[in-house]
C-alpha cells in the first residue's frame, strides 16, 4: 500500500501509518514535528516527556515509524491539560497558604498594658489573671479594666479602638475555620483567573467575528467591481452562482455569469457561513478599462484609483483558475485531474477546523460539526427478509422488495395512470407517449440522454475522467468500485464468474457476458472487410490477424 504524505499549514499528515501509542493503522501525525493547534505550537514527543517522563526511541528514523494518531493526540492533550490544571491549583494553594501564614503571624489582639509594680504581689500571677479577663471580653470600641488583687491595682489604659479576635476553646473548630478561610482565598484567586480567561476568550472570539465581517465586506467589493466569477459546484460540475444553471465547460460558465448583474444579486445570495468559491481567471476592473491579472493589484487599483474601501486582510475567499483539463492550485501550483480533488486539496491551505478524533480538516465549522456527528452515528440497518440485503430505511426496503422481488411498478406517470419499475422507463414513456422533450445533450460530444443523472455520470466518466477507485497493486483507476473488484481478480487469479451452460469461468463479468453470447448464437461483431460475423470480440480479433493482417478492430462493445 502506497504511503502518502500531505502537508498543510498545521503540519504533515502520513496516511497510512502505525501509531506508536495504540498500534492502530490510520492517518497519523509525526511525533517529533511541530504542529499548530488552537493558536499554540505542540510537539507530541515533548508533551509525552513533560507529562509522563516518557522518552520514545528511534524518533529520528523513517517517518511512517514515528507517528501518532489523532485519537491519541486528543488523549495526550487532555492529560497535559489535567497536569496543567493540577499545577495551577497547587500554585494557587501555595499562594493562599503563604497569605494564611502571614495572617496567622498577626497578634490576635492589640492591647497595651501598663503595670504598676507592688512589692507584695507576684507579677506572673497578676499577668495571667489579666490575660484571662481580656480573652473573655467581647470586642468593644473602648476598654477600661481595673483588677484588684491583694490590695494592688493593675491599670489598663483606655484606647480609642481595640480589635480583638474571638478565640474558640475548641481546637477542631479553629482548624476548620482556618481551612474555610484558605478555601475562600483560593476561590477568589481562581475566580479572578477564570474571569481573565473569559475576557481573553471574548476578545479572541470578537477578533474572529471582526475578521469574518472584513472578509465578507472585501468579497462583496471585489465581486461588485471586477469580472471575477463566483460559482457553486457539485460532483465535479459547475453551477451558476445566481441562477444555478449547470456547466461542464468553465469557459461557458464565465460567459453565462456575465449576463447577471452582481451588484443586485451577489450580496443577497451570499451565505456568511460558507467561504465562497470564485474563479479568478479574469480579474479586470468593471469601473474602467484596466486589464488586471493579479488579485492584490486589483485591490490596490480599487482603493487608489476608485476610492473603494478594502480591509487589510488576505484570503477572503477560495481562489480557483478553472480550466477544462487539469486544474492548478493557485497557492502551490499542484495539478489535479478534476475539481473535487482540487477542492479537497484547498483544505490543506485554508482549513482551520480540525477533528480531534481522526485529524480531518475542514474549511467551515459547520462542516466539522457534521463530521463529528458521523463518528457517533449508528447506521440504521433494515435487512430484506428475502435476499438479506441491508437497506438504509424502511422506505428503501419497501422499494427494494417491490421492484426487485415482486416486480411491482412504483413510479407513477403524472400525466396518466401508468406505473413503471424505474424513472428511466417513465421518462421514456413521457417522451414516446406524451411527447415530452426530456433530452439532456452533452455539450462536449454528440451524446444525448433522457436523464440528467445519466448525463452527469457520462461527463464524469468520459470527459472529466473521475476515476476515484485505484488498485493498490498497480496504477490503474476505475470509475466504479465493482470494476476495481473485477480488476483485482487479475492479480489474485480468482475466476468468480462461472457459465451456467458449461464449466468455463472468468475473472470479469463482461468476459462472462461475451461468452454467454456463444451459447445464444448472437453475432454482434462484424468484420468490415469480409462481412463475417462473430459472437465474441476476441474471435473477431483472431479473424483479423489470420485473414486480414495489419487491420485492427476500430470499436468494441464495453
Amino acid at each position: 500500500m502506497a504511503v502518502t504524505i500531505t502537508k498543510n499549514k498545521k503540519g504533515p499528515i502520513i496516511d497510512p501509518a502505525l501509531c506508536r501509542c495504540c498500534r492502530s493503522i490510520k492517518k497519523c501525525r509525526l511525533l517529533s514535528t511541530e504542529y499548530e493547534w488552537m493558536g499554540n505550537k505542540e510537539v507530541y514527543s515533548d508533551m509525552l516527556m513533560d507529562c509522563f517522563g516518557l522518552l520514545l526511541s528511534h524518533l529520528d528514523g523513517d517517518n511512517k515509524d514515528t507517528c501518532i494518531c489523532a485519537t491519541c493526540v486528543c488523549r495526550l492533550r487532555e492529560a497535559c491539560a489535567f497536569r496543567q490544571q493540577v499545577l495551577q491549583s497547587e500554585e494557587v494553594f501555595m499562594k493562599a497558604k503563604l497569605d494564611g501564614n502571614r495572617d496567622d503571624n498577626v497578634p490576635q489582639f492589640m492591647v497595651e498594658l501598663k503595670v504598676e509594680p507592688i512589692e507584695e504581689i507576684e507579677t506572673d500571677i497578676q499577668m495571667d489573671n489579666v490575660t484571662d479577663i481580656i480573652e473573655n471580653q467581647e470586642e468593644k470600641p473602648t476598654l477600661d479594666i481595673n483588677v484588684k488583687m491583694n490590695k494592688s491595682t493593675i491599670k489598663v489604659p483606655r484606647r480609642r479602638s481595640v480589635r480583638t479576635k474571638h478565640v474558640t476553646s475548641d481546637p477542631m473548630k479553629s482548624e476548620v475555620n482556618k481551612i474555610r478561610r484558605k478555601k475562600v482565598r483560593m476561590d477568589d484567586l481562581l475566580d479572578t483567573e477564570i474571569q481573565e480567561k473569559k475576557s481573553i476568550s471574548r476578545k479572541a472570539k470578537k477578533s474572529i467575528i471582526d475578521h469574518e465581517q472584513m472578509a465578507y465586506a472585501n468579497t462583496v467589493t471585489i465581486v461588485h467591481n471586477s469580472y471575477v466569477c463566483p460559482f457553486h459546484n457539485k460532483v465535479s460540475n459547475y453551477y451558476c452562482y445566481y441562477c444555478k444553471d449547470q456547466f461542464t465547460n468553465p469557459i461557458e460558465l464565465r460567459e453565462h455569469t456575465m449576463s447577471h448583474d452582481p451588484k443586485t444579486l451577489f450580496e443577497s445570495m451570499m451565505d456568511n457561513r460558507k467561504i465562497p468559491k470564485i474563479d479568478i481567471t479574469r480579474i479586470d476592473c468593471r469601473l474602467c478599462q484596466e486589464k488586471i491579472d493579479n488579485l492584490e493589484t486589483l485591490k490596490q487599483h480599487l482603493t487608489i484609483i476608485h476610492g473603494k474601501e478594502l480591509h487589510p486582510i488576505e484570503n477572503e475567499f477560495l481562489k480557483f483558475r478553472l480550466t477544462l483539463d487539469n486544474l492548478t492550485c493557485t497557492e502551490c501550483k499542484s495539478t489535479f485531474p478534476y475539481f473535487d480533488l482540487l477542492k479537497k486539496h484547498m483544505v490543506e491551505h485554508f482549513g482551520t477546523f480540525i477533528c480531534d478524533m481522526c485529524g480531518a480538516c475542514f474549511l467551515e465549522q459547520t462542516s466539522l460539526r457534521t463530521h463529528i456527528k458521523s463518528h457517533n452515528k449508528i447506521e440504521a440497518c433494515f435487512p430484506c427478509e428475502i435476499c438479506g440485503k441491508n437497506l438504509k430505511s424502511k422506505y428503501s426496503r419497501y422499494l427494494h422488495v417491490a421492484t426487485v422481488h415482486e416486480k411491482k411498478p412504483t413510479v407513477n406517470c403524472y400525466k396518466c395512470e401508468d406505473s413503471f419499475l424505474s424513472y428511466a422507463l417513465r421518462n421514456r414513456h413521457l417522451i414516446e407517449v406524451h411527447g415530452d422533450k426530456r433530452t439532456f445533450p452533452c455539450k462536449l460530444c454528440d451524446k444525448v440522454y433522457n436523464r440528467r443523472k445519466t448525463l452527469m455520470e457520462h461527463n464524469r466518466r468520459i470527459h472529466l475522467k473521475v476515476y476515484r477507485h485505484q488498485c493498490d497493486l498497480c496504477d490503474q483507476r476505475f470509475y466504479l468500485p465493482s470494476r476495481l473488484k473485477e480488476h483485482m481478480a487479475t492479480h489474485t487469479g480468482e475466476r468468480n464468474f462461472r457459465c451456467e451452460f458449461c464449466d468455463k469461468s472468468y475473472p470479469r463479468l463482461q468476459s462472462l457476458q461475451e461468452h454467454l453470447r456463444s451459447h445464444s448464437n448472437e453475432r454482434r461483431y462484424k468484420c468490415d472487410i469480409c462481412n463475417s460475423t462473430f459472437t465474441q470480440n476476441g474471435s473477431l480479433k483472431s479473424h483479423l490477424k489470420s485473414h486480414h493482417q495489419g487491420y485492427e478492430v476500430e470499436s468494441s462493445f464495453n
